[in-house]
């Protein structure tokens, strides 16, 4: 009887050892709370230009962080999607973080700057941003690459400038996404002038914004680059017109649904002509509202800034 459960037992253990082994699905790597870490984001068609990798690191580094009206407002970098992109400032992207005191749920917005002469930078849009926190918005401030560092040559080499343009806002996205609290479901996105060319492609191209707000904004880069290169404005845009007419936000601001939009113009802007805005509106796709101000290209004005300001607390369903 003895026998019999040694042999038993034996045959127990030969047979577990030739039996397939469970396979332990290897863990995470822990990422460190000061590091935030790209979400993965919805990538468009393989045949499209705009694809990026969203698992870059960000690498970022903090300047400063100061408090501001109950609001802290941190100076940052973070390492662009290659580290080609935005040469000057070393392959990283610089930016204004300001997010509200709180564990949230906070709502994001993505602010992009005009090309003017008076704070064509980040900094923009900074007071407002300060102002929206107070109503549960995180936002982020980055600073332009192209053509704001780099002018637009008028030529098929500004393509790829563009094109790593609109892949950093996509960034952006997932930056803000990263940051604790953010709801995936409350994004927005100011866009002025350049800022406003970009956003319109950006809404075509990437899903995760329920609102844009579209500054006086231009159909197409060609509109633009006689500023640039030349002072024979037919010339240039026919010239420039073949190396951007695929990616030009007319291509993509057809395809923002389901997102919201809202475009804002001057009806004293010279740069921006009432025909090339009206482009502009009748391209997109609905839900969608034009308002028109007595304004310049700059765009500063109170009427401007509240009309959108509200329009954000409704679309984003912000704290009053």
């Amino acid at each position: 009887m003895k026998r019999m459960l040694f042999f038993a037992l034996c045959l127990v253990m030969i047979l577990s050892a030739c039996a397939p082994k469970a396979t332990v699905p290897p863990t995470e790597e822990s990422t460190p709370t000061t590091e935030a870490t790209p979400t993965a984001t919805v990538i468009p068609t393989p045949t499209s230009p705009f694809n990026y990798d969203p698992s870059v690191p960000f690498d970022t580094k903090v300047s400063s962080e100061t408090e501001q009206d109950g609001v802290t407002v941190v100076d940052l970098t973070y390492a662009t999607h290659d580290p080609d992109f935005s040469t000057i400032t070393g392959g990283r992207t610089v930016a204004y973080l300001v997010k509200p005191h709180g564990d949230g749920p906070f709502a994001g917005v993505v602010y992009m700057h005009w090309l003017g002469p008076v704070s064509a930078n980040r900094s923009e849009y900074l007071d407002e941003a300060v102002a929206l926190a107070q109503h549960g918005v995180v936002s982020l401030l980055p600073q332009g690459y192209f053509p704001w560092m780099a002018a637009p040559k008028g030529t098929e080499t500004d393509r790829p400038l563009i094109i790593g343009q609109v892949i950093e806002l996509r960034r952006a996205f997932d930056f803000l996404l990263a940051q604790p609290g953010v709801d995936p479901d409350r994004l927005g996105y100011v866009g002025h002038d350049y800022g406003a060319v970009y956003g319109g492609i950006l809404a075509g191209v990437d899903r995760r914004a329920k609102t844009y707000v579209l500054i006086a904004g231009v159909p197409s880069f060609a509109s633009w680059i006689a500023f640039f290169v030349t002072n024979n404005s037919n010339t240039a845009s026919e010239r420039y017109l073949p190396f951007v007419q695929d990616i030009d936000p007319v291509q993509f601001v057809p395809n923002a649904a389901p997102a919201s939009l809202f475009f804002q113009f001057g009806k004293n802007d010279a740069s921006v002509t009432e025909s090339l805005a009206n482009q502009y509106y009748a391209a997109a796709s609905e839900p969608k509202k034009i308002e028109w101000y007595d304004d310049l290209h700059d765009m500063h004005t109170d009427p401007v800034r509240q009309a959108h300001q509200a329009w954000l607390i409704d679309q984003l369903n912000l704290a009053p």
